[in-house]
């Protein structure tokens, strides 16, 4: 008979748990080693033009050429009507909850629906933009080249054959490591940038970094934020025409890091515009995170009633935008945050700056995503806020002629909608964005 005692289950039963928790540990060890040691910033640098064009920017074009822009977050693919999306959180209005059957609303996927899905909502991007007509420089933010998210669809593949007589500038804008969340649906690896087509011979381009978060977990989610100058010179002028495409960082509820952001983008503006003191000409376009029309004092009556009154969520309890403060006349006086409620001096943004805002007011440019885009409870409102985030600052030498925001209907983003249906006409078809088209002209 063998003098070893036999192990009691109970012994043997907290071995088993100690090392199931000792792998567990292990693992995540493991895996926070892995992405600090993937993390890394790309920094400042010089890009690439390619498929550069010898169409010349003409010192007769000032004053007599209308230009047309267009910008477009495309949003990977992935943000058709029926996509919500796990970051985004948002709150119903009092008088809806009860309709609705709850208060708080979370989004749920973290990628595309399906590869055919990501493909079909690329396409029709680029595509709506080829319907406007052939113009001189387009926008795309969101533009993936190989990521989980995407299915590895190579966007910016599909938009260079869908601009093939355009130069193409081409940033990243955030990368990561495999992110192993949210649990149910890990977004995965990131590789994704901000592209920008030109008509024009430009002259040079360069990728400009953005402060981001430096807390811990935070950076590996703000991940590298960018925005992009490509330089097109004048013949037979000393003046340039600079094109900034930009992105800016999201869910930042405090506001902190889009601060510092925004600050950035000013000083390179200001050095863009008098880079040789010969006044030259700026147009910002792209993602702000910030609404352009809001506290705008041109803003459009209809459109705010729009904003506040004909949506069920509460848009200013969401965390994933901020907005430009644009009244100048309040510039100095004590006046409450439309988001915090809170009591604060106001600053005007772009003060001393020769700078104006351009958002579109026909409709919203951005959609909150904590949803599907629906009617749900049927009563004829939409139920997800609307902001416009997308838009263009443009130097006080340019006069902007027309901005409209491209909603869904003949000629734009298809529409299957009923007239009767409340979302009719106002796209997010293919992204949670819609695109803006501006037309402008150079002042002599």
């Amino acid at each position: 008979m063998s003098d070893k005692k036999k192990k009691k289950p109970w012994v043997i039963a907290l071995i088993s748990v100690g090392s199931l928790l000792g792998l567990i540990v292990l693992l995540l060890v493991g895996y926070v080693g892995y992405i600090s040691l993937s993390y890394y910033r790309i920094g400042d640098e010089t890009l690439v033009v390619n498929n550069n064009q010898t169409t010349a920017l003409l010192k007769s074009d000032i004053a007599t050429k209308e230009f047309s822009i267009s910008t477009y977050n495309i949003g990977f693919g992935a943000y058709e009507r029926d996509y919500s999306f796990f970051m985004d959180t948002s709150e119903f209005k009092a008088e809806y909850q009860t309709s609705q059957g709850q208060v708080e609303t979370s989004g749920k996927k973290a990628r595309g629906i399906s590869k055919d899905n990501v493909l079909k909502n690329t396409n029709g991007a680029y595509d709506t933009i080829n319907k406007l007509g052939n113009l001189d420089f387009m926008l795309y933010q969101e533009v993936d080249t190989s990521s989980t998210r995407s299915f590895k669809v190579n966007q910016l593949e599909i938009g260079n054959a869908k601009h093939e007589n355009y130069g193409m500038v081409y940033g990243v804008n955030y990368h990561s490591a495999y992110l192993a969340y949210p649990v149910h649906e890990p977004i995965g690896q990131s590789n994704s940038g901000i592209t920008t087509y030109s008509k024009y011979n430009v002259t040079s381009a360069e990728r400009k970094e953005f402060k981001i978060t430096d807390a811990f977990f935070g950076k590996f989610f703000d991940l590298d934020r960018a925005f992009t100058i490509s330089e097109v010179k004048i013949t037979d002028s000393v003046q340039k025409l600079y094109i900034f495409n930009v992105h800016m960082s999201a869910y930042d509820e405090n506001g902190v890091v889009r601060k510092l952001q925004l600050e950035q983008l000013k000083e390179a503006i200001k050095v863009a515009r008098d880079i040789d003191g010969d006044n030259n000409y700026v147009v910002v376009g792209g993602d702000f995170k910030h609404d352009l029309v809001i506290d705008n004092p041109t803003l459009n009556a209809t459109y705010k009633a729009n904003i506040f009154d004909k949506q069920e969520t509460a848009i200013l309890k969401t965390d994933w935008f901020n907005y430009f403060r644009l009244n100048e006349s309040q510039d100095g006086a004590e006046v409450q945050n439309l988001i915090s409620g809170e009591v604060e001096t106001y600053a005007y943004d772009f003060k001393d700056m020769h700078l104006n805002a351009y958002g579109p007011t026909n409709i919203g440019t951005c959609r909150d995503a904590s949803i599907p885009f629906d009617d749900k409870n049927e009563n004829g409102i939409v139920d997800n806020s609307m902001v416009t985030i997308d838009g263009f600052l443009v130097s006080d030498n340019i006069e902007v002629t027309n901005i409209e925001t491209i909603g869904s209907g003949a000629g734009l983003q298809e529409e299957n909608l009923a007239t009767t249906d409340p979302r009719y006409g106002l796209g997010f078809v293919y992204s949670d964005h819609n695109p803006v088209l501006m037309n402008f002209k150079l002042l002599a």
